[in-house]
């Protein structure tokens, strides 16, 4: 008996409505938080309620398509954000016209075409181009990733799970709805309360404490269900780190005159980052993991018992050779390749991000970015995401800005321009996933690639869009949006371009808060990136966050981890989704009234 249609019109369609929703919520919270979640399980049991209950039926092959569909982000919110964020904030970055807009038409919030246009098609072409070349790869290469036995891809099993029992029957799609009802209604009455003078969405107990002391409250379900959601272990450690921070560390810088004192929470936030948490921080965060990864390894290496029979299979030098034995095989691969990285090296030469050094320079790293690093990155990536179902960008850091700084650039363009013409590394894991599992969803290949295509090609413009309706409306670094995944980019790429990290961060501050964070991730049950992010977000975060967290310790202990896998994680995204939208249209509104 053949398989009904998986890539159908109606899949795409509704594909498409919820691949723009999520670009939207992972852009505000990439922004805001650093952080990004996905969205799978949300969109399986909505297809499945709508196709195969409402309208006559669906397939696994089809509920598949939608999520893959669904899931196929391509944001551009973290660059867009940091140029923005960037040419507001530091007077003395100088951004080229074809990465950003002049700094004054950034400032005046002007979106006149004649500035915006030419980065913005750079900025979306480059995307583009990097995203379909990695998808190239990636249909080169997962084959060979998805005969290993370690490449388990664990959240796309959940999600081939998922798939089976919904044919099953499950009350699912009700708590998504419910939840998301609730969330919508509570979050839209405290935000139609500002328009009669009446603020239900904070609460700033701060006018009224001793000098140093801070404690605000946002009022929000979506960042409780955040909290929910990020497990007990992170969102309690966010809670004690930012009540330690607020509440005791703060007090004592203040009185030894470390800090200067506000009682607008954030103003004081602003004074408390840039003088002290900001160097600790960022330590437990880049040296804290750096430490954890080389301790990890060491110990993994030390206990490996014997090599492992796919190994090889996994190794650089044979999927480069896997690689471009694949390309030379396939005409239609092997031209657009050759054209797209034609197309990025003579970019490279003619725009030179490595100004005032020679072109030369710009044309030898893009070559190495195209050929190498990409490669590594990918291999890395994709290894990590089906392994662990985890990935990081740090690899960047080695990969990239290492060997810019090396040359002696100091500057901004380069860092975030060059890393762009290559192929995309992220593509891999992303395809390789549902190749793995692709009899369990009813899909072939070409049902895979063509489904990322169709949710990429949206999400990159509404991201784009997104992010600059965010900045123009409400503005980066506000209590609405904090901007911390932004600051911290800056404060990270501030070290780089002007080669003075002592004039960003403390480096004693800085080295002591990655071993701080190395031990306690090692010796104690808190979270490192938890307690980092404690010292990172404004105070009004701290308390919604421990609220979830709270939650999310009592349900597993009072039923098992099972019930958030079953439930608690269906209620707190349908609730996250319709909070954080109807608080971003609403702020919105309430700027332009």
């Amino acid at each position: 008996m053949s398989r009904r249609k998986a890539f159908t019109v109606r899949a795409a369609l509704l594909g498409m409505i919820l691949v723009t929703l999520y670009v939207c919520i992972n852009g505000y919270l990439g922004i805001n938080f650093g952080w990004g979640f996905g969205f799978g399980t949300i969109s399986i049991i909505l297809g499945y309620a709508l196709f195969h209950k409402l309208f006559g039926g669906s397939s696994k092959g089809e509920i598949s398509t939608l999520m893959i569909i669904s899931s196929s982000m391509m944001g551009v919110h973290s660059l867009l954000g940091f140029l923005l964020y960037l040419s507001e904030s530091d007077p003395n970055a100088s951004l080229p016209f074809w990465l950003a807009p002049p700094r004054d038409v950034i400032l005046s919030k002007s979106l006149s075409l004649e500035f915006w246009l030419i980065p913005i098609s750079f900025i979306i072409l480059t995307q583009l181009a990097s995203t379909f070349l990695g998808l190239i790869f990636a249909l080169v290469l997962s084959s060979e990733f998805v005969k290993s036995k370690r490449m388990v891809f664990p959240y796309t099993a959940v999600s081939a799970s998922l798939v089976d029992s919904c044919f099953n029957g499950s009350g699912a799609a009700k708590l998504v709805a419910w939840s998301a009802v609730i969330g919508l209604i509570v979050t839209f009455l405290q935000y139609l309360a500002l328009f009669f003078g009446i603020d239900l969405t904070t609460i700033d107990f701060t006018p009224f404490l001793p000098e140093g002391f801070v404690f605000a409250v946002a009022l929000s379900l979506g960042f409780m269900a955040i909290g929910y959601i990020m497990s007990s272990k992170v969102s309690l450690s966010v809670f004690a780190s930012g009540l330690i921070t607020y509440l005791v560390i703060s007090p004592i810088l203040v009185h030894l005159g470390v800090v200067e004192y506000s009682r607008d929470a954030m103003q004081f936030y602003n004074n408390l980052m840039f003088n002290f948490t900001i160097s600790p921080a960022l330590g437990i965060m880049i040296l804290g993991g750096f430490g954890l990864s080389a301790i990890f390894l060491l110990k993994s290496k030390l206990g490996k018992k014997e090599r492992k029979a796919d190994d090889e299979t996994l190794g650089y030098a044979y999927l480069f050779k896997t690689l471009w034995r694949g390309l030379l095989s396939n005409k239609l691969y092997l031209m657009l390749t050759l054209f797209i990285g034609v197309v990025f090296h003579v970019a490279a030469y003619v725009l030179n991000p490595l100004a005032p050094l020679p072109p030369i320079f710009s044309l030898i790293f893009t070559a190495y970015a195209f050929f190498v690093g990409s490669f590594i990155e990918l291999v890395i990536l994709t290894k990590m995401s089906g392994e662990t179902g985890m990935t990081m960008g740090t690899t960047s850091i080695l990969l990239y800005d290492l060997p810019i700084f090396s040359t002696g650039y100091r500057g901004y363009a380069a860092y975030w321009a060059l890393p762009m013409l290559r192929p995309s590394p992220w593509a891999t894991s992303g395809v390789a996933c549902y190749v793995k599992y692709k009899d369990q969803f009813e899909v072939d290949v070409k049902d895979i690639a063509k489904s990322k295509i169709v949710g990429w090609l949206p999400s990159i413009f509404v991201s784009m869009i997104f992010t600059i309706v965010l900045w123009k409306y409400i503005g980066f670094g506000t209590p609405m949006m904090p901007a911390i995944g932004l600051l911290q980019q800056k404060m990270y790429y501030q070290m780089l371009a002007t080669g003075n990290i002592a004039g960003t961060v403390d480096p004693v501050l800085f080295v002591a808060g990655g071993i701080f964070g190395a031990i306690l991730e090692l010796l104690t049950p808190a979270s490192m990136i938890g307690v980092a992010m404690g010292m990172f977000l404004p105070p009004h975060y701290t308390i919604p966050f421990g609220v979830g967290g709270l939650i999310r310790f009592y349900t597993d202990k009072k039923f098992g981890s099972k019930y958030y896998d079953e439930r608690g994680r269906l209620i707190a995204t349908g609730i996250m989704v319709s909070s954080i939208i109807v608080q971003v249209v609403m702020a919105i509104v309430k700027s332009m009234l």
